[in-house]
């Protein structure tokens, strides 16, 4: 593999170079994660590992906002039903949900939903170990331990039992899991969702099997840089999920409702890179490097219209 500042340019122009790298395993995914575990702070305190999502009323500058919104976002998708208002102070009242976080990070989508709905319990799962370490500490800063449990397990074969959870969700995850398609992940939320359970999915896609020259090689940089396989296809995800069981599939664009909290990453980005690179003397770890280029690439794919979106996709359990 070409060093990740002198890329190879000649594998873009060819028209059959594949979209995923088989050279991305689990094992890099996970080093990739240890490794560049502490630096998602500089992007978000909360270990909000996505981007934000802007709505009116919400500063633009103030990028913990949008991300905790995201979250929010992500709960109003999976159209859980509310608790009884009249009975807000008679928790045994209130029906207890369990939701599952596919790809937690640290888990900041979870923690966000349970503090705020009293009555919802939520299993993250990461093949990270060092993510559910720094999310039992921020569990505990937020008061809600007690409802969030974590595991270590591979999100396509969590081992959980099935037709249980209330609602599943994957923010910027599914896009690990293998193929175009990622069907092994569809597959196994599908496995884990009740009869009439939601899924939402926030990620990157590419809107076309082939993409273009130059978006082909900034999608393939962006990805070996953050140890993805490959982003999914937008059809051919779509297809999985209705294979699978699925129905009521909705596809949304948030393009425009990321882009506020995209725009940070140009300052941010290089304000980490020279601050480590003056405490490392120089000499920063290849993942860690490959880390801050691949942010810089995540905001120019953006471009790529034709190419790329950012989408939330919802889907509900059929049964």
């Amino acid at each position: 593999m070409p060093n990740v500042f002198q890329p190879d340019f000649r594998a873009a122009q060819t028209p059959e170079a594949p979209l995923s790298n088989p050279a991305i395993t689990r094992a890099d995914t996970q080093d990739y994660f240890t490794e560049v575990a502490d630096d998602y702070r500089a992007w978000s305190p909360s270990y909000n590992m996505h981007f934000g999502f802007w709505r009116l009323g919400l500063n633009p500058l103030r990028r913990e906002g949008m991300l905790v919104e995201m979250n929010r976002a992500v709960g109003r998708a999976l159209e859980l039903d509310e608790p009884d208002a009249a009975n807000s102070n008679q928790e045994a009242a209130r029906p207890r949900r369990c939701v599952i976080d596919l790809g937690c990070g640290a888990g900041a989508t979870a923690r966000t939903l349970v503090s705020e709905d009293p009555s919802l319990y939520a299993v993250t799962v990461t093949n990270v170990a060092v993510q559910n370490s720094i999310a039992a500490r921020l569990d505990a800063r937020a008061g809600v331990a007690d409802r969030m449990a974590h595991i270590e397990a591979d999100y396509t074969r969590t081992g959980l039992p099935a037709a249980q959870a209330d609602g599943a969700w994957a923010v910027e995850s599914a896009c690990y899991a293998s193929g175009t398609a990622k069907a092994d992940f569809v597959r196994e939320a599908a496995r884990l969702l009740k009869p009439g359970a939601r899924l939402a999915v926030v990620d990157g896609f590419l809107l076309r099997r082939q993409p273009g020259r130059i978006a082909g090689w900034l999608h393939r940089l962006w990805a070996d840089s953050w140890a993805v396989p490959t982003l999914a296809v937008q059809e051919d995800f779509v297809a999985a999920l209705r294979d699978n069981g699925f129905e009521d599939v909705k596809v949304q664009s948030l393009r425009w409702r990321v882009a506020p909290s995209a725009l940070h990453i140009p300052a941010l980005a290089t304000r980490f890179a020279l601050a480590e690179l003056w405490k490392a003397r120089g000499k920063l770890s290849p993942w860690r490097r490959k880390h801050i280029v691949a942010s810089y690439c995540a905001l120019v794919l953006g471009v790529f219209w034709r190419d790329f979106d950012y989408c939330m996709v919802t889907a509900r359990r059929s049964g």
